[in-house]
């Protein structure tokens, strides 16, 4: 799971990226950091286990970089990181900057990130729609190729256009169409706008499809990040917060890339499992070995608040609580499952 942090220069996206993935590393120019996912479910499971390890779902976030200082048109090798994230991060200055002459706005630095999405996928598309006249190619590609270029003169970005899996088959696999990606809209507040009842709005967390729009403030949140964890409690309860936004951040870009956890237990490991919303028993347990899947004969499944009142396996047996699923079960989120394969 790739995270892709962008933005206009000025809008203080590197310290948004060292709150985000704090001790993140760069590999030829490009920053990234692996952030672990909060879950309490494998927090609760990990007090009754005792395990020798504790291990949490991932998100990997990469610093693509930033477009011009103008506000203009992104590098290719910028789009290009953008392209291969499986979420975009728009981080937008809410905050005065003295190196740069422009006061924030919010909606117009919004305004131009998505103008150019869009532009550049209509372009992407009319070019495709002079191949296919070229070819006096017909069928289904062409026709959602056409309702494509439709939304977008429309000034909607692909994200919001309904296309069923047929339609997405047909668009096919090498095509990457930018305003099509899950975003995220990060306001990075300074500590004198966060506290602006003016900017109140801006704070609000909002959520449509494929998008979300949330605020945080960059400076503390990195502050918080670097210092240890035993610190961290003590420093929020000084500002009035429960966790970091950071926490809050992660878990926003897990369920927008539609992600769910599946959990084993045990004492060895208690460990979070990302999966596809809407995945089967059998695919699940390949995500924990291939042996698994291929030798799949059931699923034993309980609920992880289940064996808070409980305390054991045996009791939740006894009490009837865990359960045999076949292959075809769809595995819900937290779902603490022991899977039974043959050789």
């Amino acid at each position: 799971m790739h995270v892709g942090i962008c933005g206009y220069p000025g809008s203080g996206k590197t310290t948004v990226f060292r709150a985000l993935a704090p001790g993140g590393k760069a590999d030829r120019e490009i920053a990234y950091g692996n952030i672990k996912v909060p879950d309490a479910r494998v927090d609760a499971l990990a007090s009754i286990f005792n395990p020798k390890k504790t291990t949490y779902a991932e998100i990997t976030f990469v610093d693509v970089g930033s477009g011009s200082r103008s506000g203009g048109a992104f590098p290719p090798a910028v789009l290009q990181g953008m392209r291969n994230a499986d979420v975009i991060v728009h981080v937008v200055r809410g905050f005065d900057n003295p190196s740069l002459s422009a006061p924030p706005d919010p909606p117009r630095d919004e305004k131009a990130f998505d103008e150019e999405l869009l532009l550049l996928d209509l372009g992407t598309l009319e070019k495709r729609k002079e191949r296919f006249k070229k070819e006096a190619k017909k069928g289904l590609e062409v026709e959602v190729n056409t309702k494509m270029i439709e939304h977008l003169e429309k000034a909607e970005p692909l994200r919001t256009l309904e296309l069923s899996e047929e339609e997405l088959r047909a668009l096919g696999p090498g095509i990457q169409l930018l305003s099509m990606q899950p975003l995220i809209t990060l306001y990075n507040l300074s500590e004198e706008a966060w506290n602006d009842p003016a900017r109140a709005h801006l704070r609000e967390t909002l959520h449509g499809k494929q998008w979300v729009k949330m605020a945080l403030c960059g400076a503390i949140e990195a502050e918080i990040a670097a210092l240890p964890a035993e610190e961290q409690t003590d420093f929020l309860e000084g500002l009035g917060l429960g966790e970091p936004a950071r926490n809050v951040f992660v878990r926003e870009a897990y369920r927008l890339l539609d992600y769910i956890s599946f959990l084993t237990a045990g004492s060895d490991e208690c460990r979070a499992w990302p999966i596809r919303r809407g995945t089967n028993a059998k695919r699940a347990a390949g995500k924990v070995h291939s042996d698994l899947e291929r030798g799949f004969i059931r699923a034993e499944i309980y609920r992880p608040e289940d064996l808070e009142i409980a305390r054991t396996e045996a009791a939740l047996k006894a009490q009837g609580k865990m359960r045999l699923e076949g292959k075809d079960y769809i595995v819900k989120d937290g779902d603490v499952v022991h899977f039974r394969a043959g050789t």
